[in-house]
């Protein structure tokens, strides 16, 4: 028994590792990985697709200050990820963002939409976390009021305490999540940002030789 719970953990955080390497991938089967929790687009009137992969190296890369892009020509779509330096406070957390970004051409210009994706592990056991401290607390507090738990004013302090502390779990792990989420999401969107600078710098150039 001891054998299988042991397999079963390792097996779950092998499970966690690899949808997290998975993730991170620059490749084109990776770019779209992740579930998705948000969008932003973009229109660029005076940019062709040529134009924009013109901006990447010869192996469909750019960097940017403070991420890298990689593009997938055939697709017309590309993927952006922040970058995260060793022995700096830009530390990661269990919910990182990188973005899928797929464009149309629009007439002269081109139209960009950038999908917001997490990993799903993180998404599921977020998901299960909540679903156990949630159900756990309204189960205890079904079960004590059946077996009697208001019968005196104790149990009902009781009752009230242990409701409480759930809630005030549930309460914190939400305040995590957002403070996450928001942190990743200002990486993410300051890569996307640089990426857009770089889209401008095109537009711009385009007018200029079509002056």
């Amino acid at each position: 028994m001891i054998l299988a719970g042991a397999f079963a953990i390792v097996l779950c955080i092998g499970l966690i590792v690899g949808d997290w390497m998975y993730f991170t991938r620059l490749s084109s089967d990776a770019s779209r990985y992740g579930y998705g929790i948000g969008q932003v687009q973009d229109q660029f009137a005076a940019v062709t697709a040529r134009q924009l992969l013109r901006t990447f190296d010869h192996n469909g890369f750019l960097s940017l200050p403070h991420g890298v892009a990689r593009v997938f020509p055939e697709a017309s779509r590309m993927v952006i990820r922040p970058t995260h330096r060793l022995f700096s406070m830009r530390f990661r957390t269990a919910w990182p963002l990188k973005g899928s970004v797929v464009w149309t051409s629009e007439g002269e210009g081109i139209r960009m939409v950038c999908t917001k994706r997490a990993p799903w592990s993180s998404s599921i056991l977020t998901f299960l976390w909540f679903s156990l401290v949630g159900f756990g607390t309204l189960g205890f507090l079904i079960t004590y009021v059946r077996e009697g738990g208001l019968e005196s004013l104790g149990s009902v302090l009781l009752g009230v305490g242990v409701t409480g502390v759930g809630m005030i779990v549930v309460a914190f792990g939400l305040l995590t999540i957002t403070v996450a989420y928001r942190i990743e999401n200002t990486r993410l969107m300051q890569v996307y940002a640089e990426l857009r600078e770089v889209v401008l710098k095109s537009e711009g150039a385009a007018e200029l030789a079509g002056r």
